[in-house]
């Protein structure tokens, strides 16, 4: 109870700086604020590991019945490593404050692609592409270059079509990891194998794509991952602790990529190049 009064004493500081210095007295200089004032807080948490949920809360007293799968392998996880409830519950009690990458990183990266050597042999897309009127193409795919003229580059993609989605190119058999989405000229202008069916019943089959591009790429992708865990720790890292790509495995990244995102202001491209970096260092793809 003590505790609980002075925490309250002290946050009388905010009335102080609302109605006396005018400090946070508009909406605007409240979210100004916000995230320095969130930061004291989860700080003063960390330090007492999380008193004020563990005076409640203590994971020895946890239902692992009532909870999800995935919320007992996070708890697990959160024990393993040391993490303290602020780690991943940043939102309980106040919406985090909102954050946002600024645009100078992805003009940085772009930048990057005009020292994308000429003759370059792989290429990367930063951002979705398009390949004429065959679709197009997911940032961060392997492209074979085969021919480069007037700034034109003839590029290879060797991926997997599941059946009954034509339209969607993976990159590997049962992997749904999204690297082109086609159009029915560009569905017809696949070289497919034969199908051959996952664990799970689903089929697959090679799928090997020739398109033109003249986008910006990158010869190596180590400036678009970096550009990715920047996005990990402005996006992710603000609301719980970052969690290990190789924690999910390709599939799951996906959807909790997916989830996750629209929680915040991430753009749909970002999200994308996000998604893409966990799902290429996840637990399955681990040495690859």
């Amino acid at each position: 109870p003590l505790d609980y009064v002075i925490s309250k004493i002290r946050a009388t500081k905010d009335v102080y700086h609302e109605f006396v210095t005018g400090k946070i007295d508009t909406e605007e200089k409240y979210e100004e604020h916000r995230a320095a004032m969130a930061e004291t807080v989860w700080a003063k948490m960390r330090k007492n590991d999380s008193i004020t949920c563990r005076s409640c809360h203590t994971l020895d007293a946890m239902d692992t019945y009532e909870q999800s799968a995935e919320a007992v392998k996070n708890h697990e996880f959160g024990v393993e490593t040391g993490q303290t409830c602020i780690d991943c519950h940043k939102g309980v009690a106040h919406f985090p404050p909102l954050v946002e990458l600024d645009s100078a990183a992805f003009d940085n990266l772009r930048a990057l692609t005009t020292k994308t050597k000429p003759k370059a042999e792989l290429v990367y897309p930063i951002e979705s592409i398009a390949m004429g009127d065959l679709g197009s193409i997911n940032p961060a795919t392997k492209l074979t270059v085969a021919q480069v003229k007037d700034g034109v580059r003839t590029v290879e993609i060797n991926a997997y079509q599941m059946k009954g989605a034509e339209q969607v190119l993976y990159a590997g058999l049962g992997q749904r990891s999204i690297v082109a989405t086609l159009s029915e000229a560009g569905i017809s202008a696949v070289d497919a194998g034969e199908y051959v069916s996952d664990e799970y019943g689903n089929e697959w089959r090679t799928a090997h794509l020739t398109a033109e591009i003249d986008a910006p790429v990158l010869d190596k992708l180590d400036p678009l991952w970096d550009y990715a865990e920047e996005l990990d720790t402005v996006y992710c890292s603000t609301c719980h602790a970052k969690i290990a790509a190789h924690h999910y495995t390709t599939n799951a990244w996906g959807p909790i990529a997916k989830g996750m995102g629209d929680r915040t202001d991430i753009s749909n491209e970002n999200l994308e190049i996000l998604t893409k970096y966990l799902q290429t260092y996840a637990k399955d793809m681990v040495g690859h």
